[in-house]
């Protein structure tokens, strides 16, 4: 074994929210290394959806388009029936001529309009991991596949971790700063490093069944998200993948019965035939994937100079675009920060923020989620949904932390019902030019910003701060009067807001004073 190597941030696991955190570092110009064990990209779809925002912080990365891409064959996809066989759900179901984008969707515009410049999106992994690897080889960022992490010492001011080759088993000692545990929920590094987890319900023991039958001719027009299988002895969901030919039904079982080994694929095709009750078609099981659906919150996201981030540091069921999507905020939080403190313009408290600010908002998606989940069990009353509230699209949090400075007056509640300005909020969206195509969202880029009008110009320069003033609109909605402004986090929330001070220089002066950054070497 030899020591090679050191990286500022190391990254552990290759699924999306490593890739995410890999592609966000070198955004930020932080030199960065990702392992994964596996080979390449998993080929078993698991989430299906992306939320709003998701979508925001990819178009930040330069991938939104290519991830939306990725979902094109899920695009048409949308509803929720129920049934003792798909033939028998979709029976009475009209064939619509412009199917997709109804107007009480996540993934309508119509419902974003008022928040975002995106929408979430339809897309199941297995297609739009390989989009992000592909994206991020094309960065400044090393990426190893077949990749075993086996070992991890903390020493006062570094990490030394050992890796192993898969394929060859040579083995290899490079060093850290830090360290990104992004290995999925079930990853070993949080039971290595002895933190404990708040468990909440378990939502069932089973089995994702991946396979393939032709039924465009059954689903064209009326193409379906979920169904929710009931039958003599069959319990499950049945999801489109492709809408065309490829499918995967989640049968629930009972692990102190039966194992996965009490379903082969003969087994699993017949009741495949069953759960969808459409003479002639024959499906061929691809893959079979064993999993539970429960509630699970890490108690704390970092440990040293270890932060933990995506299913390593919570899981939830996959209802609601919340699972996959939460991982990609986190190391959207996270790594600005690890930018900072790397280029030596803020202590290591400001990463402590990473817990204050990501715990809360992962405790609030698990019970989300969980309710989704349960009025999506088989046999439960149809779940109503309301897309009406930023924290349904993802853009809820409002973060409390060294890192955000509220006025007393300013609520509390880790969940924002509105985007008006607050401190912690993500900053509101405002279109900022005729054609529509560029928004206040853009306006960070992944770099502090302060946002008023001319009058906060040369105390911005001052204080080494970018300046931008998006406008009457804008300040309308971020709740500053004609007067004010407000100061941008590079994550695109809000860290502190104005409403005219008589001496706009000194009152940001005071600001960036009372946040946890270096004086002398502020943004």
């Amino acid at each position: 074994m030899q020591t090679r190597k050191h990286h500022p941030v190391l990254v552990v696991g290759g699924g999306i929210v490593g890739l995410t955190a890999s592609l966000a570092l070198s955004h930020h110009g932080v030199p960065s290394l990702l392992v994964e064990a596996h080979p390449g990209t998993h080929d078993h779809p698991r989430a299906r959806s992306l939320n709003a925002r998701a979508m925001e912080i990819f178009r930040e990365l330069g991938v939104a388009d290519a991830v939306r891409e990725a979902g094109a064959p899920l695009a048409r996809a949308e509803g929720l029936h129920r049934g003792p066989d798909l033939a028998t759900a979709l029976a009475d179901v009209p064939r619509r001529p412009n199917p997709g984008d109804r107007p009480e969707s996540i993934f309508a515009p119509a419902a974003m309009a008022r928040w975002s410049p995106t929408t979430g999106r339809r897309a199941t992994l297995d297609a739009v991991e390989p989009v992000l690897l592909a994206a991020a080889r094309r960065r400044p960022a090393e990426i190893r596949f077949g990749t075993l992490r086996t070992g991890l010492r903390r020493g006062g001011d570094h990490l030394a971790v050992d890796l192993t080759d898969v394929a060859t088993g040579a083995t290899e000692t490079v060093t850290a700063d830090y360290l990104i545990a992004a290995d999925g929920a079930g990853g070993a590094l949080r039971h290595e490093l002895g933190v404990p987890s708040t468990y909440g319900t378990s939502h069932g023991h089973q089995l994702n069944i991946l396979f393939r039958a032709d039924l465009e001719h059954l689903v064209q027009g009326r193409e379906f998200s979920v169904v929710l299988i009931a039958r003599d002895g069959v319990r499950g969901m049945l999801t489109a993948i492709d809408a065309r030919t490829r499918w995967a039904f989640h049968l629930r079982y009972d692990p102190a019965v039966e194992s996965p080994a009490d379903y082969p694929p003969a087994r699993c095709e017949q009741i495949l035939r069953d759960v969808l009750g459409v003479p002639g078609v024959q499906p061929e099981v691809v893959s079979v994937l064993p999993w539970e659906a429960r509630e699970r919150t890490l108690d704390r996201l970092r440990v040293g100079r270890v932060f933990f981030a995506g299913d390593a540091a919570h899981q939830m069921p996959p209802a609601g675009a919340r699972g996959a999507s939460t991982g990609i905020a986190d190391v959207h939080n996270l790594v600005w920060k690890l930018g900072v403190v790397l280029g030596g313009r803020a202590d290591e408290t400001l990463l402590d923020t990473y817990q204050d600010e990501r715990h809360p908002a992962a405790v609030h998606a698990v019970a989300a989620s969980g309710a989704n989940a349960r009025a999506m069990t088989p046999g439960s009353p149809s779940p109503d949904p309301d897309w009406t509230t930023p924290a349904a699209h993802g853009l809820g949090d409002r973060y409390r932390s060294a890192a955000v400075l509220p006025d007393a007056a300013d609520p509390a509640d880790p969940v924002a019902t509105d985007l008006n300005g607050s401190p912690g909020t993500r900053l509101p969206h405002a279109w900022t030019d005729p054609a529509r195509t560029r928004s206040t969202l853009d306006l960070p880029a992944g770099d502090w910003i302060l946002l008023g009008p001319p009058a906060w110009r040369r105390p911005a320069g001052t204080a080494g701060l970018r300046h931008a003033d998006p406008g009457p609109e804008f300040a309308a909605l971020a709740g500053t009067g004609p007067d004010g402004a407000v100061l941008v986090r590079p994550d695109g929330h809000i860290a502190w807001r104005a409403t005219g001070p008589a001496d706009p220089a000194a009152a940001l002066d005071a600001a960036l004073r009372r946040l946890p950054l270096r004086t002398g070497v502020r943004p």
